[in-house]
């Protein structure tokens, strides 16, 4: 499996165009959105539409905190981490009537105090990355290219699957290389998938975080209480299961390593480098 994430967005002017590439090619992919990051959602009408196009497209949106603030999470407070959660929570269930239980920190950055808070918030799983194309530093689409190259090069879908980062606020991503590697993944047999679907959990809380208790909502859904039918059929293509919490590692991961999404009762495991490596999460992942 293959699932592509996209972070940092709506962007006016590539967000639209990445939609284009992945309809072209039939793919499905989820987006770590912000509020007030590139736009302000909840002023722009243009920026509220690209998220209902995502949703009726049948992509999943997840939570990269309202503003994305400068210098990621780990130096928020509690009551700061509380607000970009909740705000944006609060802005998506208004524009596009979903609430996520997914969660992606800014610079893949947190520490155990984030852990707590997010817990108490209800957020279900912390989604990191083991393919990164760092279009968000190499400007030129050779760079960016290469490194799904380098990566798929010696991987095969019965041994290797990945959780590919990118940013649909770039330029070369959405005009150029998107294009380019999609053909590339297909052609090593890889399945594109949702990241819920790479879970086997529910991508959204069927409740705003203002209008009750959002960690019961997650305790229902870890135990596979809530019907998919209360969540848009767009978006929800594979029943629920049951399936343990997943939570953020205790202790900080540099933005640029790969981490393993755990069980509260598992130990955090690093990703090593090695293009051999099996992404695992939980007996989900036994379908590779």
């Amino acid at each position: 499996m293959f699932a592509l994430t996209f972070d940092d967005g709506p962007s006016l002017d590539y967000t639209g165009k990445v939609l284009d590439v992945l309809k072209k090619h039939d793919v499905k992919a989820t987006f770590f959105v912000n509020g007030k990051n590139c736009v302000d959602v909840a002023q722009n009408p243009t920026a509220q539409e690209l998220l209902r196009r995502e949703i009726a497209e049948g992509h999943v949106i997840a939570s990269h905190t309202y503003t994305h603030p400068e210098g990621g999470i780990t130096i928020l407070n509690d009551e700061q981490l509380t607000y970009e959660m909740k705000t944006l929570n609060d802005l998506l269930f208004e524009v596009v009537g979903v609430t996520p239980a997914f969660f992606r920190p800014p610079l893949g950055e947190f520490n155990a105090q984030n852990e707590v808070v997010l817990e108490n918030l209800g957020f279900t799983a912390n989604i990191i990355w083991n393919l990164d194309s760092n279009d968000w530093k190499d400007v030129k689409i050779n760079n960016a290219t290469q490194n799904y190259i380098d990566k798929l090069k010696h991987a095969s879908p019965e041994k290797n699957s990945f959780i590919a980062l990118n940013h649909d606020i770039q330029k070369f991503t959405a005009t150029k290389n998107l294009d380019i590697v999609i053909p590339i993944i297909k052609e090593k047999g890889y399945r594109f998938v949702t990241v819920d679907e790479c879970l086997g959990m529910t991508a959204y809380h069927n409740i705003n975080s203002l209008e009750g208790n959002v960690k019961q909502v997650a305790q229902m859904n870890k135990e596979g209480l809530i019907s998919t039918t209360t969540i848009p059929s767009a978006v929800i293509t594979t029943p629920v299961v049951t399936t343990p919490t997943v939570t953020v590692a205790s202790t900080v991961v540099p933005g640029e390593n790969e981490q393993l999404l755990t069980s509260g009762s598992s130990k955090v495991q690093a990703f090593t480098l090695t293009l051999s490596m099996i992404v695992s999460m939980f007996a989900i992942f036994n379908y590779f």
